[in-house]
């Protein structure tokens, strides 16, 4: 699991940090596959790498992942993606699944995310976890009766057309996304886990 901290995680999305969402889910996974006797491991990083908790089995692994990401706090600063992804490839040897936990900022995804992604694609299969936010969906569908209503339904259509384009590019590159609001992230992962699994 490699969790992104850098500056796209820092958005909120139900008053919450993207981070700590995402966080929840790095929780969720490492619960299911250790009990599925799967080896879990976690690397953290923004634009270095913050933390690195060797793959392992057993539900000790939980509360290990846990307190790697007790005080994590989001850098306000770009991920170095190909970095992460290097250091994770000089640990985690054998093929695995990779889930990156991140933002679907369009111009992150192209200019970091995208240039790095193949270091991970060619020998690993590849998840990409991401938080929608559900305001943003919400007010790209509501009626515009005042301008103000107008430019925010603008803005949060543009936002999710975006969002798709990223997703578009990710998923071209032989990448599996995830994209869903808060509550969701956790168990559709652990769900398109399984199913990979079967």
């Amino acid at each position: 699991l490699l969790l992104d901290n850098g500056r796209v995680m820092a958005g909120q999305v139900a008053d919450v940090p993207r981070v700590e969402h995402a966080m929840d889910a790095v929780l969720c996974l490492t619960t299911v596959a250790t009990r599925l006797g799967d080896r879990c491991g976690l690397v953290v990083f923004d634009r270095e790498v913050r933390s690195v908790l060797p793959a392992r089995a057993g539900r000790d692994q939980v509360g290990r992942v846990a307190e790697a990401m007790y005080d994590l706090d989001p850098v306000l600063a770009e991920s170095d993606y190909r970095g992460a992804f290097a250091n994770a490839l000089a640990r985690f040897r054998r093929r695995s699944l990779i889930v990156v936990f991140t933002d679907l900022v369009e111009q992150a995804v192209g200019e970091s995310l995208l240039p790095a992604l193949p270091l991970l694609v060619r020998h690993h299969v590849v998840f990409i976890a991401a938080v929608r936010d559900p305001d943003v969906v919400r007010w790209a569908g509501a009626s515009a009766d005042e301008p103000a209503d107008a430019y925010r339904a603008a803005a949060a259509t543009l936002s999710l057309a975006e969002r798709e384009r990223a997703t578009a590019r990710l998923r071209a590159l032989g990448a599996v996304v995830i994209d869903a609001p808060p509550g969701q992230l956790a168990p559709r992962l652990a769900d398109t886990y399984l199913d990979l699994k079967a």
